[in-house]
């Protein structure tokens, strides 16, 4: 499988040995690293995964919400939950034809460094 590139939507096989409230089964996720960071066989993959669950939109500054379209696939408003960034083994991979726009990877993006305490007065190492 050709390696995914940011914003292809995957699914990510999460089944076994997570707690409460990991993200759990066989789940949609936004590839989210940049081009030519990792050679091309290199076995994992950075994603951040969807979730359907209202409880998430709460969180404005940590998700971006996914409307439903055709280029998507998504079936309802869902959101890529940045704060649960994750570097999974290609092995759990399925690609699918479904992506997310540019724009909502640079705001995934730009979320994950807000979770990641980049560009937060007093935030240090």
């Amino acid at each position: 499988m050709a390696r995914p590139v940011a914003g292809d939507i995957v699914l990510v096989d999460c089944r076994g040995g997570q707690l409460p409230a990991e993200p759990g089964g066989v789940r949609p996720a936004v590839v989210v690293e940049a081009a030519g960071l990792l050679a091309d066989e290199y076995p994992n993959l950075l994603v951040v995964p969807l979730t359907r669950d209202p409880r998430y939109a709460a969180m404005s500054s940590l998700v971006e919400p996914i409307e439903p379209n055709a280029e998507n696939g998504c079936p309802a408003p869902c959101w890529a939950v940045c704060h649960h960034v994750t570097s999974v083994s290609r092995r759990r991979v399925q690609p699918t034809n479904s992506r997310v726009t540019a724009q909502q990877v640079a705001s995934i993006r730009a979320r994950l460094s807000l979770a990641l305490g980049y560009g937060r007065p007093g935030t240090s190492l």
